[in-house]
Protein backbone atom coordinates (compact mmCIF):
# COMPACT_ATOMS: atom_id res chain seq x y z
CA UNK A 1 0.00 0.00 0.00
CA UNK A 2 2.84 2.37 0.69
CA UNK A 3 4.48 1.55 -2.36
CA UNK A 4 0.88 2.59 -4.68
CA UNK A 5 0.33 5.67 -2.31
CA UNK A 6 4.35 7.35 -2.58
CA UNK A 7 4.62 10.77 -4.01
CA UNK A 8 5.87 9.50 -7.60
CA UNK A 9 2.46 7.78 -8.29
CA UNK A 10 0.68 11.17 -6.73
CA UNK A 11 2.19 13.30 -9.40
CA UNK A 12 1.64 11.27 -12.03
CA UNK A 13 -2.18 10.75 -11.40
CA UNK A 14 -2.48 14.36 -10.52
CA UNK A 15 -1.16 14.89 -14.05
CA UNK A 16 -3.25 11.86 -15.78
CA UNK A 17 -6.29 13.94 -14.60
CA UNK A 18 -5.54 17.25 -15.46
CA UNK A 19 -5.39 16.08 -19.22
CA UNK A 20 -8.47 14.31 -19.02
CA UNK A 21 -10.08 17.19 -17.56
CA UNK A 22 -8.82 19.75 -20.16
CA UNK A 23 -9.68 16.87 -22.96
CA UNK A 24 -13.08 16.52 -21.46
CA UNK A 25 -13.49 20.38 -20.66
CA UNK A 26 -17.02 19.93 -18.62
CA UNK A 27 -19.05 23.13 -18.85
CA UNK A 28 -16.62 25.20 -21.05
CA UNK A 29 -14.80 25.82 -17.80
CA UNK A 30 -11.43 26.27 -20.03
CA UNK A 31 -11.63 28.26 -22.64
CA UNK A 32 -11.10 27.02 -26.23
CA UNK A 33 -7.90 28.19 -27.75
CA UNK A 34 -8.31 30.55 -30.65
CA UNK A 35 -6.27 30.15 -33.88
CA UNK A 36 -4.91 33.92 -35.14
CA UNK A 37 -4.89 34.53 -38.28
CA UNK A 38 -2.06 36.70 -39.51
CA UNK A 39 -3.11 39.92 -41.05
CA UNK A 40 -1.20 43.11 -42.62
CA UNK A 41 -1.68 46.11 -40.69
CA UNK A 42 -2.83 49.34 -42.35
CA UNK A 43 -0.37 51.29 -40.98
CA UNK A 44 2.48 51.58 -42.67
CA UNK A 45 4.82 52.06 -39.39
CA UNK A 46 5.38 50.05 -36.39
CA UNK A 47 3.23 50.19 -33.23
CA UNK A 48 5.44 50.17 -30.26
CA UNK A 49 2.98 50.49 -27.17
CA UNK A 50 2.88 53.56 -24.72
CA UNK A 51 4.85 52.86 -21.52
CA UNK A 52 3.69 54.77 -18.44
CA UNK A 53 6.99 56.65 -17.11
CA UNK A 54 7.31 58.74 -14.00
CA UNK A 55 9.73 61.12 -15.08
CA UNK A 56 11.09 63.15 -17.87
CA UNK A 57 15.06 62.73 -18.63
CA UNK A 58 17.11 64.47 -20.55
CA UNK A 59 19.34 63.18 -23.19
CA UNK A 60 21.67 65.58 -25.15
CA UNK A 61 21.80 64.42 -28.43
CA UNK A 62 24.68 66.18 -30.65
CA UNK A 63 23.06 66.99 -34.41
CA UNK A 64 25.13 67.67 -37.25
CA UNK A 65 23.96 70.65 -39.28
CA UNK A 66 25.39 71.61 -42.68
CA UNK A 67 26.62 74.91 -42.58
CA UNK A 68 27.32 77.03 -45.78
CA UNK A 69 30.95 79.23 -45.75
CA UNK A 70 31.21 82.08 -47.80
CA UNK A 71 34.41 81.83 -49.11
CA UNK A 72 35.48 85.25 -51.27
CA UNK A 73 38.56 84.98 -53.45
CA UNK A 74 40.33 87.57 -55.27
CA UNK A 75 40.90 86.92 -59.00
CA UNK A 76 43.39 89.89 -60.50
CA UNK A 77 42.19 91.37 -62.97
CA UNK A 78 44.52 92.33 -65.82
CA UNK A 79 44.44 95.77 -66.90
CA UNK A 80 45.42 97.23 -70.00
CA UNK A 81 48.37 99.63 -69.24
CA UNK A 82 49.42 103.10 -70.92
CA UNK A 83 52.91 103.42 -70.61
CA UNK A 84 53.16 106.23 -72.87
CA UNK A 85 50.11 108.03 -71.25
CA UNK A 86 51.97 107.49 -67.69
CA UNK A 87 54.77 108.97 -68.32
CA UNK A 88 53.10 112.28 -69.84
CA UNK A 89 51.60 112.54 -67.02
CA UNK A 90 54.93 112.11 -65.45
CA UNK A 91 57.00 114.73 -66.91
CA UNK A 92 54.07 117.21 -67.34
CA UNK A 93 54.63 120.39 -66.12
CA UNK A 94 51.36 121.18 -63.28
CA UNK A 95 50.92 125.14 -62.50
CA UNK A 96 49.12 125.03 -58.82
CA UNK A 97 48.25 128.51 -57.43
CA UNK A 98 47.93 129.42 -53.86
CA UNK A 99 46.85 132.44 -51.66
CA UNK A 100 47.66 133.04 -48.54
CA UNK A 101 46.22 135.86 -46.07
CA UNK A 102 48.24 137.73 -44.03
CA UNK A 103 46.92 138.18 -40.54
CA UNK A 104 44.86 141.49 -39.34
CA UNK A 105 44.20 142.21 -42.92
CA UNK A 106 47.72 143.46 -44.64
CA UNK A 107 47.50 142.20 -47.10
CA UNK A 108 47.60 138.64 -49.37
CA UNK A 109 50.74 136.32 -50.77
CA UNK A 110 50.09 134.73 -53.83
CA UNK A 111 51.89 131.63 -54.72
CA UNK A 112 52.82 129.87 -57.73
CA UNK A 113 54.08 126.80 -58.13
CA UNK A 114 55.53 124.68 -61.36
CA UNK A 115 55.49 121.02 -60.72
CA UNK A 116 56.72 118.03 -62.98
CA UNK A 117 58.66 114.83 -62.03
CA UNK A 118 56.41 114.72 -58.43
CA UNK A 119 58.33 118.08 -57.65
CA UNK A 120 58.24 121.85 -57.47
CA UNK A 121 60.71 123.01 -60.19
CA UNK A 122 59.82 126.64 -59.94
CA UNK A 123 58.01 128.75 -57.35
CA UNK A 124 57.09 132.49 -57.61
CA UNK A 125 55.67 134.78 -54.99
CA UNK A 126 53.72 137.85 -55.23
CA UNK A 127 52.92 139.84 -52.61
CA UNK A 128 50.09 142.71 -52.08
CA UNK A 129 50.80 143.78 -48.92
CA UNK A 130 49.03 147.03 -47.36
CA UNK A 131 51.33 150.34 -46.66
CA UNK A 132 51.42 150.12 -42.43
CA UNK A 133 51.25 153.53 -40.30
CA UNK A 134 52.42 153.51 -37.40
CA UNK A 135 51.59 156.03 -35.05
CA UNK A 136 53.51 157.48 -32.25
CA UNK A 137 54.22 160.32 -30.06
CA UNK A 138 57.64 161.14 -29.59
CA UNK A 139 58.02 163.87 -26.29
CA UNK A 140 60.99 166.15 -26.70
CA UNK A 141 62.31 168.27 -24.41
CA UNK A 142 61.84 172.11 -24.83
CA UNK A 143 65.00 173.73 -25.61
CA UNK A 144 66.21 175.92 -22.54
CA UNK A 145 65.92 179.90 -22.79
CA UNK A 146 67.37 182.47 -20.44
CA UNK A 147 64.29 183.42 -18.12
CA UNK A 148 63.32 187.20 -16.41
CA UNK A 149 62.08 187.98 -13.33
CA UNK A 150 61.08 191.08 -11.28
CA UNK A 151 59.69 190.89 -7.40
CA UNK A 152 60.09 192.84 -4.22
CA UNK A 153 61.55 192.06 -1.40
CA UNK A 154 61.45 193.53 2.52
CA UNK A 155 62.71 192.41 6.03
CA UNK A 156 61.70 193.19 9.55
CA UNK A 157 63.73 193.25 12.67
CA UNK A 158 63.30 194.26 16.66
CA UNK A 159 65.10 197.22 16.59
CA UNK A 160 63.51 199.04 13.69
CA UNK A 161 60.52 197.01 13.15
CA UNK A 162 61.20 197.31 9.20
CA UNK A 163 64.56 197.15 8.61
CA UNK A 164 64.36 197.59 4.44
CA UNK A 165 62.28 196.93 1.68
CA UNK A 166 63.29 197.02 -2.02
CA UNK A 167 62.70 195.46 -5.55
CA UNK A 168 64.77 194.13 -8.06
CA UNK A 169 65.18 191.87 -10.79
CA UNK A 170 66.67 188.50 -11.53
CA UNK A 171 67.67 186.73 -14.55
CA UNK A 172 68.29 182.76 -15.29
CA UNK A 173 70.77 181.54 -17.52
CA UNK A 174 70.25 178.00 -19.76
CA UNK A 175 72.90 176.81 -17.50
CA UNK A 176 70.86 177.26 -14.57
CA UNK A 177 72.72 180.46 -13.17
CA UNK A 178 70.87 183.29 -11.53
CA UNK A 179 71.70 187.32 -11.26
CA UNK A 180 69.72 189.62 -9.24
CA UNK A 181 70.13 193.05 -9.01
CA UNK A 182 67.81 195.33 -6.40
CA UNK A 183 67.58 199.15 -4.99
CA UNK A 184 65.80 199.73 -2.09
CA UNK A 185 65.46 201.77 0.99
CA UNK A 186 67.10 200.34 4.60
CA UNK A 187 65.39 201.98 7.29
CA UNK A 188 67.73 203.06 10.60
CA UNK A 189 66.42 204.36 13.88
CA UNK A 190 68.04 207.28 15.33
CA UNK A 191 66.44 207.63 18.71
CA UNK A 192 62.90 206.13 20.29
CA UNK A 193 61.45 208.09 18.11
CA UNK A 194 63.12 209.67 14.85
CA UNK A 195 64.64 207.19 11.78
CA UNK A 196 66.43 207.70 8.68
CA UNK A 197 65.77 205.45 5.39
CA UNK A 198 68.58 205.26 3.27
CA UNK A 199 69.11 203.99 -0.13
CA UNK A 200 70.86 201.09 -1.17
CA UNK A 201 71.42 198.70 -4.12
CA UNK A 202 72.26 195.48 -4.09
CA UNK A 203 73.17 192.27 -6.25
CA UNK A 204 73.81 188.54 -6.16
CA UNK A 205 74.80 185.59 -8.53
CA UNK A 206 73.18 181.86 -7.57
CA UNK A 207 74.47 178.68 -9.54
CA UNK A 208 72.25 175.46 -9.38
CA UNK A 209 74.00 172.34 -7.25
CA UNK A 210 72.56 168.85 -8.26
CA UNK A 211 71.90 166.43 -5.92
CA UNK A 212 71.36 162.31 -6.43
CA UNK A 213 67.31 163.02 -6.71
CA UNK A 214 67.67 165.25 -9.18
Amino acid sequence: MKKILDVKNVIIGLLTIAIIFVIVNPKDIIPNRVKLVSQIDSIPYAVHDTIPVDSLVEVEVEVEVPVEVEKRVEVPVIQPVDTNEILKIHFAKVYHKDVLMLPNNQGTVTVLDTISKNSVVNRKFIADIKRMIVKDTIYTKEPKKGQLFFGFDGGVNKENVISHIGTGVMYKTKDDKIFHIGVGVANRLLDATNGEFTPYVDGGVYWRIKTKKQ
